[in-house]
């Protein structure tokens, strides 16, 4: 699945989604090395080092799989202005 990952200061990072549960993520993203881990901590996905970032997207061909994980996340809009 392709996910979008925002990282600190708004950086987003494109993504592909290699496993998920409802309170981890695991993805590889272009230019590292090693995978990156993420585990929802008080509703907010968090980095190995402690750093949160946000789940930007994720595309996939069936919605069920989204929802089972994003669903302990908490929805955040963000809109330009």
């Amino acid at each position: 699945m392709y996910t979008l990952i925002v990282l600190g200061g708004g950086r987003q990072v494109d993504a592909l989604l290699l496993s998920a549960s409802a309170e981890r993520l695991r993805v590889v993203m272009p230019g590292r090395s090693d995978t990156a881990e993420f585990r929802l901590i008080d509703g907010r996905w968090t980095s190995e080092s402690g750093a949160h970032v946000e789940v930007g997207a994720i595309l996939a061909g069936d919605v069920a799989d989204v929802r089972r994980v994003l669903g302990n996340a908490q929805v955040r809009t963000r809109a330009a202005g």
